[in-house]
């Protein structure tokens, strides 16, 4: 988990996509719901694996995951 927060930090190139990757929602800065969004370390591949509708998205957002806790 450490090695990937590294490598995004080695990598100034790479743009986070700045969706809830459960609703599809902007998380962006002035979207409402950047300041209790979550960054999901998981790769695209494996977002895609795991069924994520919009895996695009580099982040959670509160209310998702509230959704996915609460069914744990």
């Amino acid at each position: 988990m450490f090695a990937n927060i590294l490598k995004m930090k080695r990598n100034k190139n790479l743009k986070k996509i700045e969706i809830c990757n459960e609703c599809g929602r902007d998380v962006s800065w002035n979207s409402g719901l950047f300041v209790n969004r979550i960054l999901d370390l998981d790769d695209y591949k494996t977002r895609k694996e795991n069924g994520k509708p919009f895996p695009n998205g580099d982040y959670i957002c509160r209310e998702c995951d509230e959704k996915l806790n609460l069914c744990k």
